[in-house]
């Protein structure tokens, strides 16, 4: 299968751009149709401009479609990419304005907390409608996931559409230089196994030449010289002196699984180092100008063609079979991988890729308080699917009640409404029309 047709769908999104540069450094991919959806008729059109400049620019061999309307693309599609984002970006500021009112402070909003939660209650419902036509009209494609929240959506795709997901994240690696550092290796050499679910996951080793270095580079984070690398990763070591294990991934998704960090105690999160992003519009505004300079050929596409360090491309193809099999990070079903979680719920840990497919490696048991924890997202999000569905406001609130950072019924309740009812037009499910 050396030429392959690969869909984006919400190719709007600057991942399209990343997906670009990293197909066009894979001469066995050469003759491939990248096919380009978004509801969003002006994103989509700045993307297809862009991306057929990086190809220009590239000498890549790649064909561009491009397209409002998934259904008449998607026939013939080998992998699916699903990005969408639903609301974005003024629904999430309005969210997490909202729960700040009543204390809880969401420096990511994208998996958990209230704003997380109603993230995923815009964003199921139009993803399983994708899949459906996924089902219907390219049954044998790969579906690669990285819309947020990413466990929920792997979960509704496999659970309502019966296909084959694979969601990717990239932001546990990002806990992996620290560990490099104090043990004085380089990170792209150091092998660390997470295991958990998507924006928690928890090393279980560090690979470097056949050892492993976890053990010795959890000693010297401890030890004196590790101070100032210790000392910036305050959220991971409360954690790690708590439960155990050293949690993988950015400071702001770790702490909003807890209620610990993201309080009005601790300023908010400041006495962590957390802040709450805020997109404002002159941003949305220079982004937009950006791409505008991109697509007009005002500004080089060259900065676009670097290595993205995203899976996406890398896992395609091991598994068209143009590289070699590989172990790549992944979100799939559990499955038994990790023996103490619910079999249908979404894990992320290392996964062995071929042409035959993604077989996940087998973890066994977490510490019990950790597998309670994640199991509780699990039912969680079971929870979140079936509200976001169904437009059952009791089940949405069942839902939000189980969320670490929500501690008050009345506040719940209350965040619940007011989110329900500010992103009215994207809830349509919430709001059944009058009859």
């Amino acid at each position: 299968m050396p030429a392959i047709k690969l869909t984006i769908i919400g190719a709007g999104s600057a991942f399209t751009f990343h997906v670009m540069s990293d197909l066009a450094r894979q001469p066995a991919l050469a003759g491939s149709t990248v096919a380009l959806i978004d509801t969003d008729a002006e994103a989509l059109g700045l993307s297809e401009r862009i991306a057929a400049r990086m190809v220009e620019a590239a000498g890549a061999q790649l064909n561009i479609q491009a397209s409002t309307d998934r259904r008449r693309l998607l026939p013939g599609s080998d992998f699916v990419l699903i990005t969408i984002s639903v609301g974005e970006p003024w629904a999430r500021e309005r969210d997490v304005a909202i729960a700040e009112e009543y204390g809880i402070y969401q420096p990511t909003s994208q998996t958990v907390g209230p704003a997380g939660f109603t993230r995923g209650l815009r964003v199921v419902p139009p993803a399983v409608e994708i899949g459906h036509d996924i089902a219907a009209l390219c049954p044998q494609a790969v579906v690669l996931d990285l819309a947020n929240p990413l466990s929920a959506v792997c979960r509704a795709l496999t659970r309502e559409c019966g296909l084959r997901v694979i969601g990717l994240c990239e932001q546990w690696w990002l806990a992996v230089p620290p560990l490099a550092q104090v043990l004085g290796v380089e990170a792209e050499l150091l092998e660390v196994f997470p295991a958990g679910i998507n924006h928690l996951t928890f090393a279980l080793s560090a690979i470097h030449q056949g050892r492993n270095l976890l053990p010795e580079a959890l000693r010297r984070l401890y030890a004196p010289d590790g101070a100032d690398a210790l000392a910036a990763l305050p959220v991971s070591r409360a954690v790690y002196d708590a439960f155990g294990l050293w949690p993988l991934g950015t400071e702001a998704h770790i702490a909003e699984f807890f209620p610990y960090f993201l309080t009005d105690a601790s300023g908010g999160g400041d006495d962590y180092g957390l802040s709450i992003r805020h997109t404002t519009a002159a941003q949305q505004e220079a982004r937009r100008e950006e791409r505008l300079a991109w697509a007009e050929g005002r500004e080089p596409v060259g900065a676009l063609l670097q290595p993205s360090g995203e899976s996406a491309v890398p896992i395609i193809a091991s598994l068209a079979g143009v590289t070699p099999p590989a172990w790549h990070v992944v979100n799939v079903p559990n499955a038994g991988l990790i023996d103490n979680l619910p079999a249908e719920a979404i894990v992320e840990l290392p996964a062995w890729v071929d042409p035959t497919g993604v077989r996940g490696a087998k973890v066994g048991p977490l510490p019990q308080p950790l597998a309670h924890l994640l199991a509780t997202r699990a039912v969680q999000q079971e929870l979140l699917i079936d509200a976001a569905l169904s437009g059952d406001r009791t089940l949405a609130l069942r839902g939000l009640l189980l969320d670490a950072q929500v501690t008050s019924l009345e506040a719940a309740g209350a965040i619940l409404e007011r989110s329900l009812a500010a992103g009215a037009a994207w809830l349509p499910r919430f709001h059944p029309t009058e009859s």
